[in-house]
């Protein structure tokens, strides 16, 4: 019988919970979430060629 053999998959699942908590308890800020505070926060809008 083999021991230690959970070792790896114990280390891997505490850094992907370490991250994950970290994540939710940021709010989802360090995750790309952008807060739009009006207007000028906004990418520009390609209109149509008046002529």
């Amino acid at each position: 019988m083999k021991s230690g053999t959970g070792t790896l998959g114990l280390i891997l699942g505490g850094i992907v919970a370490l991250a994950a908590m970290i994540f939710i308890l940021s709010g989802g800020g360090l995750g790309g979430k952008t807060t739009i505070s009006g207007d000028d926060d906004l990418p520009p809008v390609a209109g149509a060629d008046p002529n």
